[in-house]
């Protein structure tokens, strides 16, 4: 670029997204539904030599698809995406939806590169110790998923999907040979009678908690079956931004965010200390995602409670292995940004 006297080179935006379908390790079933590749979008932002990836699994069920997630990211004009370290900035171009969570990503993964820290430490989270993660046993048949929680019996927490015929009595017999910590989520696959019953049988079994027994917008409801058991009660579905937290102070024990649902890093923080401020337990969870999201996710995880951020770990093949597990323990990669390996172009 030719520059006058004087006068300095004008640093540009730019902007690629792309839809990608990663295969799962297996047939993945919670209450409602199924999936056997997860439908991904990726966003790659560049700034004056440096690029940051950002990731998101939309979800229909909450208004988005990959075919709306990119159009809504083609609508961005690349010009207003202001200085590289105004990361408030993308709250004020796209409301809480995927599109806004994987651009919010892709400009944490910048601004961090340019200034050569990971993004916790962007964050002031540097160095903070991580809650270990769950993993995840989804809805199979009953010797399935038995067998499946034995051979995670290393793992210090599992979470079971619930919400079916026969659910207790899976948990029971997944407790015989598993004896860590085991929380579970229902996905909303409850009546309130029938949450209630299940989770008072459950009682004898040692369960750290329970996310979104029942169908969200039912607050009334939820506050009553919260109240009736001893098993703390979650919302998942119930919550997306810091405005649903402050709702849901005396319906729950605890919210269970997500940064998809957050809209991202920005308002994930906010959502935490709405939380933090309400007496409220926060859960960090996570999307069939691979090491992009997941390891946006853990560079806040030192936050919460717990976490659940195994997303990587459900797919066949991680194109962008970032944070790395053993045995449920959670470790930020090295190096600038997220720190995320580039396994080719999405």
């Amino acid at each position: 670029m030719d520059v006058s006297p004087g006068k300095a080179a004008i640093k540009k935006w730019e902007l690629d997204v792309s839809a990608r379908d990663l295969e799962l390790a297996e047939r993945f079933t919670i209450a409602t539904v199924s999936w056997e590749v997860a439908s991904n979008v990726f966003v790659r932002v560049r700034f004056d030599g440096y690029e940051g990836i950002g990731e998101v699994s939309p979800d229909e069920r909450w208004g988005d698809s990959p075919v709306s997630t990119v159009a809504e990211l083609g609508t961005v004009d690349t010009q207003s995406l202001g200085h590289p370290f105004d990361l408030e900035r993308v709250l004020e171009l796209l409301p809480a939806s995927a599109a806004r969570c994987a651009l919010d990503i892709a400009r944490h993964d910048l601004a961090a590169r340019m200034a050569g820290v990971s993004v916790a430490e962007l964050l002031g989270l540097g160095g903070r110790p991580l809650p270990w993660t769950s993993v995840t046993v989804p809805i199979a048949e009953v010797d399935a998923m038995v067998d499946r929680a034995r051979r995670l019996s290393d793992h210090p927490c599992l979470k079971l999907k619930v919400g079916f015929d026969g659910d207790v009595d899976v948990l029971a017999a997944t407790r015989s040979v598993y004896g860590g910590v085991i929380r579970i989520d229902a996905n909303e696959g409850w009546t309130a009678d029938e949450a209630i019953e299940r989770l008072r049988a459950l009682e004898r079994l040692d369960i750290e908690l329970c996310e979104q027994p029942i169908p969200r917008g039912r607050l009334d409801d939820l506050r009553r079956v919260t109240e009736a058991t001893s098993i703390p009660v979650f919302a998942d579905e119930d919550v997306a931004t810091a405005s649903d937290v402050a709702k849901l102070a005396g319906v729950v024990d605890g919210v269970n965010l997500k940064l998809r649902k957050t809209g991202g890093i920005r308002e994930a923080l906010r959502a935490i200390s709405t939380a933090r401020a309400l007496g409220l337990d926060v859960m960090l969870g996570c999307d069939l995602t691979s090491g992009v999201s997941a390891t946006a996710e853990a560079s806040i995880t030192s936050l919460v409670d717990h976490a659940d951020i195994d997303g990587p770990l459900l797919l066949a093949r991680d194109p962008h292995p970032g944070v790395i597990y053993d045995n449920g323990k959670v470790t930020l990669p090295p190096g600038p940004g997220l720190g995320v390996e580039d396994g080719g172009r999405d």
